[in-house]
């Protein structure tokens, strides 16, 4: 990567599949070591993401993120598909991964993108319970009948904190979004080494998201040419000609912790995303339909990025002004962000020391 004065682009990476015992996983945008996703295309095809991340640093991710991350890529996305049900699994929390692993713990977002009738999952306890009978159960095989089981439908949606029992039973097609770390613990196998990570208290089911429809009527994908210049700095608008609809600009958001946010968005119109300045990046999921990424380039032109059903882009933070577009009818994607994040701080009863607004967030309309 000697070229590195030039501009990033938004990224799409190759795509890495693994067979479990329960199903498949397939990596999309991974930074775990062992799993590095490679740059699918353009000048910076055939990198990987921890390679972009030690050479143009806060340029991917932006500087908030650099500065709680560092080289650590924050966001890890990937698909599973199972064909049976997973092992019972526990997640550690960052501080507890920091002093024992080395490592980040995993707060996980899951969004149902394909179910059968009989799907369930697996989250948390359905009754307070003392540690005794629950490791008793693990090691019976009888733990699944204290566990609150949902039975979701597409298009719902979860947060998974650390601490929380859970598994996905067969016949589920499930977008991961999370912290990029694979640290998750199998109760049936790892039950001594991760026991007291467990919140033996009540678990309260999350209640389950599903997307909002509009009345309003689609308009056909606008051309290139149809698309008005970009120009700095510009409100972010829904483009010129199209017809706004309920969730225009304003996406429904599925999650909102201190890890990540996910926002969905229905793109039934061209939308313009922007920052006043680079400060964190995106990422797209394309849960249905078609897309494209619209980027200025260098030499003052337009450049489009294709996203298919099911694949996954980053925009780097560099790129902080460019439009979306719709390029097939009911195109649903989940955007992933990471804003500011503060360590606790133990003058301030636990609350962030410095609580000023962030420049850097994105706005989209």
């Amino acid at each position: 990567m000697e070229e590195t004065s030039k501009k990033l682009y938004p990224m799409r990476f190759v795509e890495k599949e693994a067979e479990m015992p329960w199903g498949q996983v397939c990596y999309q945008i991974a930074d775990l070591g062992a799993i590095d996703s490679m740059v699918y295309d353009g000048w910076l095809g055939g990198n990987n993401l921890s390679e972009l991340m030690g050479t143009f640093l806060e340029r991917v991710v932006g500087d908030d993120a650099f500065e709680f991350y560092g080289l650590q890529f924050p966001i890890l996305v990937k698909v599973m598909k199972t064909s049976g049900r997973q092992p019972l699994q526990i997640n550690a929390a960052d501080d507890v991964a920091e002093e024992r692993y080395d490592s980040f713990g995993k707060t996980a977002f899951w969004f149902v993108k394909e179910a059968s009738e009989d799907a369930s999952l697996f989250l948390g306890l359905n009754r307070d319970v003392d540690a005794g009978e629950f490791y008793r159960r693990c090691q019976e095989g009888t733990a699944e009948e204290i566990l609150n089981v949902i039975h979701p439908k597409v298009g719902d949606s979860f947060v998974i904190k650390p601490g929380t029992v859970y598994a996905a039973g067969p016949g589920l097609t499930i977008v991961e979004i999370s912290e990029c770390s694979e640290l998750s613990f199998n109760l049936e196998t790892e039950l001594e080494e991760a026991f007291d990570l467990i919140d033996f208290h009540r678990f309260v089911s999350p209640a389950a998201l599903t997307p909002r429809s509009t009345s309003a009527s689609r308009t056909p994908p606008p051309t290139t040419s149809a698309v008005p210049p970009l120009t700095w700095p510009r409100v972010a608008t829904v483009a010129e000609g199209s017809m706004p609809s309920e969730d225009s600009g304003k996406g429904c958001k599925l999650a909102e912790c201190d890890e990540f946010k996910v926002t969905k968005f229905d793109l039934e119109n061209p939308l313009h995303i922007f920052s006043d300045q680079p400060g964190s990046f995106a990422i797209y999921h394309c849960i249905s339909g078609e897309a494209f990424v619209q980027a200025p380039t260098e030499s003052g032109g337009y450049e489009n990025y294709p996203l298919k059903a099911g694949a996954s882009i980053l925009v780097p933070s560099e790129v902080n002004d460019f439009m979306l577009f719709p390029a097939a009818d009911k195109t649903v994607l989940l955007e992933a962000t990471v804003e500011r994040r503060t360590l606790p701080d133990s003058y301030t009863d636990g609350k962030p020391a410095d609580d000023t607004p962030d420049p850097h967030v994105r706005q989209w309309n």
